[in-house]
């Protein structure tokens, strides 16, 4: 097996040992697929926990599902079937996924009694994600290191109408992405293209660019995917790892019977680069990589069909004329993949990234030492203490200030794409108004101690949660925001406790007042107070959900935190009832009031 597999699966053995077990490597790749697929970091320590509480199931009775991931980005289920067996062949690949597919047939019609627990909670959580808009958006993932032929497995398949994907990687697929993820941004130091004729090319200049429109040769874009793959051949091609059926058949098509017309099908590759050369027929390239175009150029790379004809390749070449700091460097090859991958789905927070309100917002929290992430790729920083992205903000704020955690968690697009919602959480003062400004800090101050305190709360040695707990913990967070946003009412004196149990909508109704608050408490024991607070509401909520599951009314703790309606209607209430009696209300409160108080 490939050297680079190996040693993460090594590594995540050790890393087993360290949380007292022992893994087998099957159990180790389980996680590795996990870890580099889903949770696209090299860092295994940081999401260990999630991993083995909210993603894993391989075990007897698994159904032929070995994780479960839902991917916020996507909107989408990830279901993996990991074979670590240089001897699976197609007949084995066809069961094995047949088995997934009834499972999640299974899942849609209830029947599940014969699954393990981890597969009946983590396969139910992570559909239960999934909303009106994009039901039914299920991929599976075969990962395997055996060779066999996948398009042939693909169409034995039964019921394929159950998954709206079925993909394959392979091994050296998934070494290319573990180098992806791993890797600094490294850059090729030098490479010569040939081109179809000399001087036939067209070029642009304005007062800081300069580029060309060439066409490369098939035969030399092969020989750079072959030197500098794992190189930084594609270090700057901010597109997920991401293989289509459609568009993969559609060049192979191509590739196999149809090459004199290549340039004309396909939309050709974006190198950002140094520095060029043209030199008659040859192109010379220094510290570059390509920006868009990765599929194509991996596919031509790797074509294993009978037809070598030379083709040409349309090809944009792309360089900064002024001289750039290292930073500075960086940021123009983001901004240079940002706008030319167009293979990346463009995301509605993507629409808004230019909009005043958010450059504005960005800028007034820079005067905090905290950078708003506006654009995906832009890492922030090293002078930042804190960072935040601009969707996590809008999450947050929805919770906590709108009080529709349901929305917030399992609908976040919405939260940029319905102007109703988007004016709510961003087009507000904040600029203008030192109150509205005073909430923001502090509001992303708790975020980063609650997510500190997730870190502690999830770590090895660390029990002030049994299971049931940390599964709601886990699934919680826009829950425990709108009830600190709720707390942060009640203490506040801007809801009346009997007003809001006759008619817990007040929430949604409610104006808002702006303010600091927890930068206003000045003891030394802050994080102890907040994290009794955050395991006193994760408490309650067990408590409200396992009523709810016993009566047969949710059926996972997704479904339960889902919908704003089960927030307003269920949660509230238990909570309202639960401290219903003064003396009981002020005994809960009083050790986190001042957490909460705003001036």
């Amino acid at each position: 097996m490939n050297q680079i597999i190996e040693n993460e699966l090594d590594k995540i053995i050790r890393y087993s040992e360290k949380h007292g077990q022992k893994f087998t490597r099957e159990k180790a790749f389980d996680f590795l697929t996990i870890q580099y697929f889903c949770y696209q970091t090299s860092q295994i320590e940081k999401i260990w926990f999630d991993i083995e509480n909210d993603n894993f199931t391989d075990g007897k009775d698994d159904g032929g599902i070995d994780f479960a991931f839902f991917d916020e980005e996507d909107g989408k289920v990830i279901i993996g079937q990991n074979k670590l067996s240089e001897t699976v062949d197609r007949n084995k690949a066809v069961s094995e996924l047949n088995k997934t597919i009834k499972t999640l047939k299974d899942f849609e019609k209830k029947r599940v009694q014969d699954y393990n627990s981890r597969v009946r909670k983590n396969v139910q959580n992570a559909l239960d994600r999934l909303t009106d808009e994009t039901i039914g958006n299920i991929e599976v993932v075969f990962f395997h290191i055996s060779k066999f032929d996948e398009k042939k497995t693909r169409e034995c398949l039964l019921d394929q109408d159950t998954v709206s994907n079925i993909e394959f990687l392979d091994e050296k697929s998934l070494e290319e992405l573990i180098l992806k993820i791993k890797s600094d941004i490294q850059l090729v130091p030098q490479h010569k293209f040939n081109l179809d004729e000399s001087k036939n090319y067209l070029e642009y200049t304005n007062n800081n660019k300069e580029g060309v429109i060439v066409n490369i040769n098939s035969t030399s874009l092969i020989d750079a995917y072959n030197k500098y793959n794992s190189e930084g051949l594609f270090n700057l091609n901010i597109r997920r790892y991401i293989r289509s059926k459609t568009v993969d058949d559609g060049i192979n098509q191509t590739l196999n019977k149809d090459r004199e017309n290549f340039w004309f099908l396909n939309n050709g590759l974006t190198i950002a680069c140094e520095d060029f050369q043209l030199d008659g027929n040859v192109l010379k390239l220094f510290n570059f990589s390509i920006v868009n175009g990765g599929q194509t150029t991996t596919l031509i790379s790797n074509y294993k069909g009978s037809n070598t004809e030379e083709f040409f390749v349309p090809c944009k070449i792309v360089k900064s004329t002024v001289s750039l700091t290292d930073s500075e460097r960086m940021n123009f090859f983001n901004n240079i993949a940002e706008a030319t991958n167009s293979q990346k789905p463009i995301q509605p927070r993507d629409l808004k990234s230019n909009s005043p309100e958010m450059i504005q917002l960005q800028q007034l929290l820079e005067q905090k030492e905290i950078f708003l992430e506006i654009k995906r790729g832009i890492s922030a920083p090293k002078k930042f203490k804190k960072k935040i992205r601009n969707d996590d903000l809008a999450q947050i704020l929805f919770s906590f200030v709108n009080q529709k955690p349901g929305t917030a968690r399992s609908n976040k697009k919405s939260l940029f794409s319905v102007n109703k919602n988007y004016i709510s959480i961003f087009r507000r003062n904040y600029i203008k108004e030192s109150s509205q400004a005073s909430f923001l800090y502090d509001l992303i101050d708790l975020n980063e101690r609650f997510n500190t305190i997730s870190s502690t709360l999830k770590g090895v040695e660390k029990n002030a949660l049994n299971s049931e707990e940390m599964n709601v913990f886990s699934n919680g967070k826009m829950i425990i925001f709108a009830i600190l946003g709720l707390f942060y009412r009640l203490v506040n004196h801007d809801l009346d406790r009997n007003e809001l149990l006759n008619q817990p909508s007040l929430v949604e109704e409610h104006d808002f007042i702006y303010a600091s608050f927890i930068s206003n408490y000045k003891k030394d024991d802050i994080e102890e107070i907040l994290e009794n607070l955050i395991i006193e509401i994760t408490s309650i909520l067990t408590d409200c959900y396992k009523t709810e599951f016993e009566n047969n009314k949710v059926t996972s703790i997704s479904n339960f935190f889902k919908t704003d309606k089960k927030y307003t209607d269920i949660i509230i209430p238990f909570i309202i009832k639960r401290y219903r009696i003064e003396t009981r209300w002020i005994e809960f409160i009083s050790p986190y009031k001042e957490l909460l108080l705003r001036k």
